[in-house]
């Protein structure tokens, strides 16, 4: 046993915790107000060791601001780094199954394991979250970043959220252990290669979700492409298990992969082999992001190109982009309208045993009518209330 733990830091959001084992339960609380704030702070403390059983330890806690669950989060992952046989808490979380064809325009990331970035995430307008454990979480850091994602998962109810692992062979399986326990919507496979990268992700959620009492077949799967092996691979994984409900593109680790610069054109291939493999498997295919925060001009440029390509979503990394992509994404009131008279005429020609279609003298063909009833959909569930 270790003589002390310490999780967390003292950035502003975030709470450091030590903790040393002792003969009794002693909590010290450092606050800026301590009158205001260390009853509340000193009462989430003992909750989480009382739920884990501890009561032989001293906790010392200095906090900047952050929240009860960041608290609870710091606090367990320290009791279990220093009682590794301890097990992890498991929240009450009432989180239905979210729907496989939802609107996806956008996907937010955030890192698991910074407190100040998590702060309203779920706030910012994004069709959906996806909470980081993998690039974005240094090695030393796993362990306090799972377990702060699980409590975050816990704690706010979002429209609609995912966690992005790390690979089953490194981290992953410890990732999906802790996570699960608060049921997120979806899981993000990383630099999935393979058929069998997804069916080993499905195998290892169907386990956890008979143990702990889900519906099995209810966590959704991400497969994200960041390799050239993958891309070739993409029909495969986009088709691998029915839990698969969209396939995203890692263009970073793409092109450092393949030994390419990122360009429009050295991006065509993959982002084209995507977006077929998601068609042939009947589910959306979401883009890369776009680094360049400063460069809004060439966000919505790439966006319109990709929109074109097929993709029906995006990466973001910061909120301030959800706007631009979300209003690419979304068809104009004259797009509404056009598709609008296309379906209308459809039907009039089908009441009338009418097969040509015709408006303003030019044919509309069952492509056409296809995308008119696709725009249509995606307008009415922009209407729906997401936007």
């Amino acid at each position: 046993m270790p003589k002390e733990t310490i999780v967390g830091s003292e950035n502003k959001g975030d709470c450091r915790v030590r903790l040393t084992p002792a003969d009794s339960l002693a909590i010290e609380i450092h606050t800026s107000n301590p009158d205001l704030f260390a009853p509340g702070i000193e009462a989430v403390v003992t909750e989480t060791l009382a739920g884990l059983g501890v009561t032989q330890a001293k906790v010392e806690i200095t906090e900047q601001g952050s929240l009860d669950y960041v608290i609870a989060a710091r606090v367990e992952a320290a009791a279990r780094t220093l009682f590794p046989d301890l097990p992890p808490l498991r929240p009450q979380v009432a989180r239905s199954p979210s729907d496989r064809d939802r609107l996806r325009r956008t996907r937010l990331y955030a890192p698991g394991n910074n407190p100040r970035l998590l702060v309203g995430i779920e706030l910012h307008g994004a069709d959906c979250v996806l909470l980081d454990l993998e690039d974005s979480v240094p090695p030393a850091e796993k362990h306090a970043a799972r377990v702060l994602v699980k409590h975050l998962l816990a704690t706010v109810d979002f429209l609609e959220v995912w966690v992005r692992i790390n690979p089953l062979a490194t981290y992953g399986t410890d990732d999906l252990g802790e996570v699960m326990l608060a049921r997120p919507h979806g899981i993000c496979l990383p630099k999935a290669e393979s058929a069998e990268d997804v069916k080993g992700l499905a195998d290892e959620l169907s386990r956890l979700e008979t143990e702990l009492g889900f519906e099995e077949g209810s966590t959704m799967i991400m497969p994200i492409i960041e390799t050239g092996k993958g891309v070739l691979h993409a029909e495969e994984i986009a088709t691998a298990d029915p839990r698969v409900a969209v396939i995203a593109f890692g263009a970073e680790d793409y092109t450092r992969d393949v030994g390419a610069k990122r360009t429009q054109e050295s991006l065509l291939f993959p982002r084209s082999q995507i977006v077929a493999a998601a068609a042939t498997a009947g589910i959306q295919a979401s883009d890369t992001v776009y680094a360049n925060l400063e460069d809004e001009e060439g966000l919505i440029a790439e966006t319109r190109h990709i929109r074109d390509l097929g993709f029906t979503g995006k990466g973001v990394i910061n909120p301030r982009q959800i706007g631009p992509i979300h209003s690419v994404f979304s068809p104009s009131p004259e797009e509404i309208a056009a598709a609008e008279r296309i379906v209308a005429a459809a039907a009039e020609a089908e009441k009338q045993g009418i097969g040509a279609i015709a408006i303003g003298g030019k044919m509309i063909d069952k492509p056409v009518l296809e995308r008119a009833r696709r725009t249509l959909r995606l307008a009415g569930k922009i209407k729906e209330g997401v936007e």
